[in-house]
C-alpha cells in the first residue's frame, strides 16, 4: 500500500508543482506522459483482463473513457489479447522450455562432475557456450527453423539446461565424499548408488537450481516475446514487435506498467510454487 500511494503522490505531482520550480535533478528525470494515473493504471487493466478485452475494435468515445483506437491498447484489443492470455502463453513457454533443457542440463553436469575424463573433454566446450546469452542465439534460430514456435522455445530450454549443467555438476563435485565412502564400504555400487545415496543427497542443490533456471526462462522467454513473437506477455508490453512499437505505435506507459506487475506476479508465483514444492521434497535436510 505504501508503494502505491507514493506512486500515486508522484504521478499527481505535476498538478501542484510545475517542472521549472523542481530541483534540477527531479525535473531532469519526471515524466509525466511516462506515469500514468492509479485510475488510468485500473481502466487499462479492466481493459485487458476483462470482458471488453474480446470485444473488437475500440475508438473514440468507447465506454470507460478510452480511445487507443490506433494506440498500443487499441492494437492488442483489436487482436483480442488479454492480459492473462499473454500470460497463459508465457508460462507455457517457460514450462516447455524448462522441462525440454532441464533433464539435459542435470544429465551433461552429473557425468561431468562423476567422470573426470568426461569433465576434461567437455568442461571446456561448455564454458565457451555458457557465454552465449540465450537472446543472442534468436535471429540465427529463426533463420534456421523459421519464424515459429521452435526458434521461441530453443533459447528458452538452452538457458535452463545452461543452469542445470553448473547446479549439477557443482552440486556432485561438493558433495562430501564420506558419503561416497561409507556406502562403496557397505558394498552400494552402480544405481543402487545413485539411487539410494547420490541423487537424495543432490537433491537440494539441484532444487535450488531449478528454480533459478526457473527464473532464467522466464527472462529469456519474455525477452525473446518482445523481439519476434506473435503472442505473449513480452508481445503485449510492446504492443506487437519491438520495432513495430518504435516505429509504428508507440508504447503506452499504462499497458507497459500493468504488462510488468502481471509479469512480476506471476514471476513470484511460479517461485512460490517452486519453492514450496522444493521444501517438502527436502524436509529431510532441515531435520
Amino acid at each position: 500500500m505504501f508503494a502505491v500511494g507514493t506512486y500515486g503522490l508522484l504521478a499527481e505531482s505535476g498538478r501542484w508543482v510545475d517542472a521549472p520550480w523542481m530541483p534540477e535533478g527531479l525535473a531532469a528525470v519526471h515524466r509525466r506522459e511516462a506515469l500514468p494515473s492509479l485510475p488510468q493504471l485500473g481502466r487499462t487493466l479492466v481493459w485487458l483482463v476483462g470482458p471488453e478485452a474480446s470485444a473488437g475494435p475500440v475508438g473514440p468515445g468507447a465506454p470507460g473513457g478510452h480511445s487507443h483506437g490506433d494506440g498500443h491498447l487499441g492494437f492488442l484489443i483489436q487482436r483480442r489479447i488479454t492480459l492473462q492470455g499473454a500470460l497463459a502463453r508465457t508460462t507455457a513457454r517457460v514450462l516447455t522450455g524448462l522441462a525440454a533443457g532441464a533433464p539435459a542440463g542435470i544429465a551433461v553436469g552429473l557425468a561431468m562432475g562423476w567422470s573426470r575424463v568426461v569433465d576434461a573433454y567437455v568442461h571446456p566446450v561448455f564454458s565457451l557456450l555458457r557465454s552465449i546469452p540465450p537472446l543472442a542465439l534468436l535471429t540465427y534460430l529463426m533463420l534456421w527453423l523459421g519464424h515459429g514456435e521452435a526458434h521461441l522455445l530453443v533459447p528458452v530450454g538452452y538457458a535452463a539446461c545452461v543452469t542445470l549443467v553448473v547446479a549439477a555438476y557443482h552440486g556432485l563435485r561438493d558433495l562430501p565424499a564420506v558419503y561416497i565412502l561409507a556406502a562403496r564400504a557397505l558394498g552400494v555400487r552402480g544405481r543402487l548408488l545413485w539411487r539410494r545415496v547420490l541423487l537424495p543427497a543432490l537433491g537440494p542443490s539441484l532444487l535450488s537450481g531449478v528454480r533459478y533456471a526457473l527464473m532464467l526462462a522466464w527472462m529469456t522467454a519474455v525477452g525473446a516475446e518482445m523481439l519476434m513473437a506473435d503472442d505473449g506477455i513480452g508481445h503485449l508490453i510492446v504492443g506487437g514487435g519491438l520495432w513495430s512499437s518504435r516505429l509504428e505505435i508507440g508504447a503506452d506507459p499504462a499497458v507497459v506498467m500493468v504488462g510488468i506487475v502481471g509479469l512480476a506476479a506471476t514471476g513470484y508465483a511460479m517461485d512460490a510454487l517452486s519453492r514450496t514444492v522444493a521444501a517438502r521434497l527436502t524436509g529431510w535436510a532441515r531435520r
